[in-house]
């Protein structure tokens, strides 16, 4: 079965015609895990849940959102205790080194207190998916020349939590295999669809657009390089939308072209792909 293990139908950008996605989204026959960011879009991928077949939830404090909110653990285990079928996540969680400058707005004294803020709460989240035997849904996102993805595995090892998945995959080949052999899940959206920059773009945006050709052509290596029992597929809806729709709002039925690259890179069939990650999906979160 095709499912897309993350996205955020439970965010505003769905809130003209939540009705005529999901209807999009029953009519393929997939299953979806709705991610929270914050206390509200945790509630409300529950009610999608609650109201809708095939549809999950995961549920936690972003990273980028440590300051907009207090992460209130007692709050989260409420709504698992509430909802034991709905929530099969503990995420999105983990380190965010992309946007440190825009936190330091949000009140934080320095760039030092933030990444060790989210440490602390990146902690506390695995606390709450242990605790409740919860797959974690950990994001990760590298700054200039800050990687974050030896960060959250040192977090990770230190905590002796190896269930979940790296959402959004972003790192490097040796980082991949790194967390793989610890047991972790990786997670490919749009990104490995994307092509070459037009030939009208400006210089400034043909410099841009390079930086992520070179990246997707990264992480269609680690595709290749990826065991199959250990890949998983999203769409991050609204966000990184597949070619051919790139540039538009993303939607999880768009996690079949996201099936159909890694189908093209491992030389399988798409629907063998989709079959291998939908298993692997129903495993790690155990879906029923």
């Amino acid at each position: 079965m095709l499912i897309d293990t993350h996205a955020h139908l439970n965010f505003q950008a769905y809130d003209q015609d939540l009705a005529e996605v999901i209807q999009r989204c029953h009519q393929a026959e997939m299953k979806i895990i709705n991610v929270g960011a914050a206390l509200d879009t945790s509630q409300k991928a529950i009610e999608l849940a609650k109201q809708e077949n095939n549809f999950y939830a995961a549920i936690a404090l972003h990273p980028i959102h440590v300051y907009d909110e207090e992460f209130e653990i007692i709050n989260y285990q409420k709504l698992i205790d509430q909802h034991p079928k709905q929530v099969v996540a503990i995420g999105e969680t983990g380190l965010d080194y992309f946007h440190l400058n825009e936190i330091l707005k949000k009140g934080a004294a320095s760039i030092k207190e933030i990444k060790i803020k989210q440490k602390q709460i990146f902690q506390e989240h695995i606390q709450l998916a242990k605790d409740n035997n919860l797959a974690l849904i950990v994001h990760g996102r590298n700054g200039d020349d800050q990687n974050v993805y030896q960060d959250i595995f040192n977090i990770l090892e230190n905590n002796k939590y190896f269930k979940g998945v790296i959402h959004c995959y972003g790192g490097s080949l040796a980082e991949a295999k790194q967390f793989v052999q610890a047991g972790f899940y990786l997670g490919f959206t749009g990104v490995i669809t994307f092509g070459p920059p037009s030939r009208k773009a400006s210089e400034d945006q043909l410099i841009k657009k390079k930086k992520v050709v070179d990246k997707t052509e990264d992480l269609r290596e680690i595709v290749k390089w990826m065991p199959l029992d250990k890949i998983l597929i999203e769409t991050d809806a609204p966000y990184l939308t597949p070619v051919p729709f790139r540039g538009k709002r993303n939607e999880p039925v768009n996690v079949k072209y996201v099936a159909e690259k890694i189908a093209e890179i491992k030389n399988k069939s798409v629907q063998e792909i989709i079959e291998i990650t939908g298993q692997n999906a129903i495993k790690l979160f155990n879906l029923k």
